[in-house]
């Protein structure tokens, strides 16, 4: 019987990873409205979340709009990579010959 997980625990490390890294880019999005860098390095981790800001109008507020999609789109995306790291493995029946 094959007892190895399906996903195995680098799955972890990425979520951590990813994580973390979604952390820093809305953080950053937030503490510095003007880099361009920041804004492009959150809107490309929050894929595909992120292009909802195409139906986004330009009027005041839309920045924290923006970010709040962004940030979002990062929890969900993380929230998966946990949920992949973290599952049980399917327990996998014995093949049986007949």
């Amino acid at each position: 019987m094959d007892t190895r997980p399906i996903f195995p625990s680098w799955w972890r490390a990425g979520a951590l990873a990813y994580t973390a890294a979604g952390l820093v880019c809305v953080v950053s999005s937030a503490a510095f409205p003007d880099s361009e860098t920041a804004m492009l390095a959150a809107i490309a981790g929050a894929l595909p979340w992120s292009l909802a800001l195409l139906t986004l109008y330009l009027a005041p507020g839309v920045a924290q709009t923006a970010l709040l999609l962004l940030a979002g789109g990062w929890a969900v995306n993380a929230g998966f990579f946990w949920w992949l790291a973290l599952r049980r493995p399917a327990h996998r029946l014995p093949a049986q010959d007949d």
